[in-house]
């Protein structure tokens, strides 16, 4: 299985004539800056499998498109998430706009005034919950949770619950020390298979219990199961 998740061009007339309606309506609801990540042949999404990250990303300028955008394995992301890899304004500036009329009366802007502060990388075990916002040049840590309606414009540690507009620390998942065991264990890199085997154990508050046989700062794995 590739490592990336992948976004077929859709076949058949009656794939073909849905995805051509739901272009339509998407259009029709978002505008025309607006791309989704189930757009075949626009994979401006990186995203390790397994992860489906059902989000939108809001290009203000051509360039948009040329930032990265990465997700991690098992990000949970809500549809109406929106990422904006650029779209930035020097508030340096003398003017916020960047615009003016030029001598033919089209509007004109210098290459550089709208720019990007970078990637946007989301890790592992990410939350990102209903119409979540993230704007260019910010990490989402391993298991970090972002809430409704969130505008995150800074980098969110791991295992970390921001919320708020701009997003704010609100408190950790855990402790530092299961924190810590918990990055070292980084279940969402086994083989899916064994992901498998350990659902009941990973889909739970056992934490204690999941720790100890497998954090490799103990020792040896101590679970019958590996």
């Amino acid at each position: 299985m590739d490592s990336r998740m992948q976004v077929h061009p859709p076949k058949g007339l009656k794939e073909k004539l849905k995805a051509r309606i739901r272009s339509k309506v998407r259009f029709w609801v978002d505008g025309h800056q607006v791309r989704y990540f189930d757009t075949a042949g626009e994979q401006w999404v990186e995203a390790e499998y397994p992860s489906y990250p059902s989000l939108k990303l809001l290009e203000t300028v051509p360039a948009d498109r040329k930032v990265p955008v990465k997700v991690g394995k098992y990000a949970g992301i809500h549809y109406t998430t929106v990422i904006i890899p650029g779209g930035m304004h020097h508030f340096d500036w003398i003017s916020s706009v960047h615009g003016h009329v030029g001598a033919n009366g089209e509007w004109e802007q210098a290459d550089d005034a709208i720019f990007s502060k970078g990637p946007v990388t989301i890790g592992s075990d990410v939350f990102i919950a209903y119409e979540a916002i993230i704007t260019s040049g910010v990490t989402i840590g391993h298991g970090a949770v972002v809430g409704t309606r969130a505008v995150v414009t800074r980098d969110v540690e791991p295992y970390s619950i921001v919320a708020g507009n701009p997003a704010k620390h609100v408190k950790y998942r855990f402790e530092e020390p299961v924190r810590e065991a918990l990055l070292r264990i980084a279940w969402w890199d086994w083989p899916v298979e064994k992901v498998r085997q350990h659902a009941d154990l990973i889909h739970s508050n056992r934490i204690e219990e999941f720790v100890s046989a497998h954090d490799p700062a103990v020792g040896a794995p101590g679970c019958p199961r590996c």
